[in-house]
C-alpha cells in the first residue's frame, strides 16, 4: 500500500538505484539489514574533467571583481574632459538587439 504524499521514500529509492544499482535499492526500500551494510563506504562520486573545469571556472568568476577599474577610470576621464560621447542610435540599436536575444532565449 502506497501512502499519498510519501515522495521521500520513492525519491530515496530512485537515488539509491542511480548510485548503487537495483539490488541495493531494493534492499534499502525493504529496510533490510543489507541496506545499512551497503551504504558504509561503498558509495563513490567521481567528477569528470569537464565538471572539474566548470567548477574551477565558477570559482574564478566568484573570486573576480565585477568592476573593471581600468574601463571605469578611462570613462571617468573622458567625461571629465568632455570627450565622452554616446551615439543615441547605436545605444538604441544595442538595447533592441539585447531585447530580441533575451526574447529568443526565453522562448
Amino acid at each position: 500500500m502506497e501512502i499519498p504524499g510519501n515522495d521521500f521514500k520513492s525519491k530515496a529509492v530512485q537515488d539509491r538505484i542511480k548510485v548503487t544499482g537495483k539490488d541495493a535499492a531494493k534492499a534499502a526500500a525493504s529496510g533490510g539489514p543489507s541496506s545499512v551494510k551497503g551504504t558504509q563506504g561503498s558509495e563513490h562520486i567521481a567528477l569528470s574533467s569537464k565538471a572539474k573545469d566548470i567548477q574551477k571556472s565558477h570559482e574564478a568568476v566568484k573570486n573576480s571583481s565585477d568592476i573593471r577599474v581600468d574601463r571605469v577610470d578611462r570613462i571617468k576621464a573622458a567625461i571629465a574632459d568632455g570627450s565622452f560621447h554616446v551615439d543615441s542610435k547605436d545605444l538604441a540599436e544595442k538595447i533592441l538587439k539585447d531585447m530580441i536575444l533575451e526574447a529568443k532565449f526565453l522562448d
